[in-house]
């Protein structure tokens, strides 16, 4: 038997567990040209880069405080702040929060489209991710991969305005599932969001090993660690 046969219901994280190349934040990484592409004209280059480089820095910050796990600020709150007294318009404002999702998400390889559909076989399967921005350009990608459909329930935490390890987006895909924690495994890159958020409901937890976010002896243990979404099928 493999190991997430010993449950009913899988749940999955998304970025850096099978979404890659995620948060593309930072220098030459052509925050104006997104822009222009999306046919925004009145901002300039400088303007855009301050602005999509301070928005981010503040949420990435935010994100490593424990006081706004429960209470975390959408793109749109964030980037107010970043452009207050530089009279933007609402249309350059929408149009930047557009310029930074698109940065944000990821792309699914062909392989982790695979692994999910193997998954989906035998098993339900429920997405819990921590997001930034609005879910629509990440279910586009979801889509693009062919593995939209396969995902029961999207638990996206921006819809909640709360970040995992929040218990409340974990209990959402429970309640859902209507289902014991135990009969629950959840998978992730992340030791803290992920694996100690899932087994502080009683879920199991399986961990991706991620040399960037190391798993030390302080964190709750993983009942499985594995290098890629692929081995779980083993």
């Amino acid at each position: 038997m493999r190991f997430i046969d010993n449950f009913k219901v899988i749940l999955l994280d998304m970025g850096n567990t099978f979404m890659f190349e995620c948060d593309r934040f930072g220098k030459n990484e052509g925050y104006f040209e997104t822009y222009a592409n999306l046919g925004g004209s009145n901002l300039k280059w400088n303007q855009i880069e301050e602005i999509i480089d301070n928005t981010f820095s503040s949420m990435l910050e935010a994100s490593r405080n424990p006081d706004c796990v429960e209470h975390f600020a959408s793109v749109a709150e964030f980037l107010r702040k970043a452009t207050d007294g530089m009279n933007i318009s609402s249309e350059d404002t929408k149009l930047l929060e557009t310029v930074f999702a698109l940065h944000e998400v990821g792309r699914i390889p062909k392989s982790s489209a695979n692994a999910l559909h193997k998954l989906r076989q035998t098993h339900p399967l429920g997405l819990v991710s921590n997001i930034w921005s609005k879910p629509e350009v990440f279910e586009s990608e979801l889509r693009r991969a062919g593995v939209l459909d396969l995902f029961e329930v999207f638990i996206w935490s921006s819809d909640y305005s709360v970040i995992k390890p929040s218990p409340r987006l974990f209990q959402l895909a429970i309640d859902y599932f209507s289902l014991p924690p135990n009969q629950m495994v959840y998978i992730g890159d992340h030791p803290i969001r992920d694996v100690a958020g899932a087994k502080s409901l009683g879920m199991s937890a399986v961990w991706i090993r991620n040399n960037e976010k190391p798993w030390t002896p302080d964190y709750p243990r993983p009942d499985l660690i594995v290098d890629d979404l692929s081995e779980v099928l083993d």
